[in-house]
């Protein structure tokens, strides 16, 4: 009887089915009474929208951060002196499963001053990762299952047994690695025409890697 410890790997990839999209809105000025009321209004704004892509089925939910006001030093060009601005910001978040509106609001809303795009992150339902989580780990113990079985075979032993089976990182002796699957963020790219960013979600990327141990006999 010999032991043969393999690797199991599987990996798929999915379409995102929503995204999330952050923006802030932002304001720099020499007073804080200045940029308070500019990023209150355009917060208001974005707030507005957000709540009727919601009410219209585009979104399933939105938030929005508190406003932050700090106080910065900038330098004059070609010189040792500053001066002191008040920079206001407040953001807003929105779930959208409806991609096309989402790339419209994203064009709309880009082309406004003082409003920032920090990007959108694509993510799959919750039920559909855990769906998809199941399906990698059973594929990647089939994987280290038929590895076992060919070296066996090589190797003159005509049945193979698991002995142990384990998840990344939990080997004794060894490190944790990295399992697969984060949310990706938008790549934004402009359509033929220029006149709406069309979002562009990378696939989602499930993996699951195991280790296992069986008997050849």
């Amino acid at each position: 009887m010999v032991t043969i410890t393999v690797a199991g790997t599987a990996q798929r990839l999915l379409p995102a089915e929503r995204g999330t999209v952050h923006l802030r809105a932002t304001a720099e000025a020499r007073r804080s009474a200045d940029v308070v009321s500019v990023v209150a209004e355009l917060h208001a704004r974005l707030s507005a929208d957000a709540e009727r892509h919601v009410a219209a089925g585009a979104a399933t939910r939105w938030s929005a951060d508190q406003l932050y006001v700090s106080t910065v030093q900038r330098y004059l060009r070609d010189s040792d002196v500053s001066e002191t601005f008040q920079v206001a910001a407040a953001g807003v978040a929105v779930r959208f499963t409806d991609f096309t509106a989402l790339s419209a609001w994203v064009t709309e809303t880009g082309t406004v001053d003082g409003v920032v795009v920090d990007g959108v992150e694509w993510e799959l339902t919750d039920e559909r990762r855990r769906e998809a989580e199941r399906e990698v780990r059973a594929e990647a113990v089939r994987d280290a299952r038929e590895r076992a079985a060919a070296y066996a075979a090589e190797l003159g032993f005509a049945t193979v047994e698991v002995v142990a089976l384990f998840e990344p990182g939990l080997r004794p002796h060894t490190q944790p690695v990295y399992d697969g699957g984060s949310p990706r963020f938008a790549r934004m790219a402009a359509d033929a025409g220029g006149a709406v960013v069309s979002m562009r979600p990378e696939q989602i990327e499930i993996t699951a890697t195991v280790t296992a141990d069986f008997s050849g006999s």
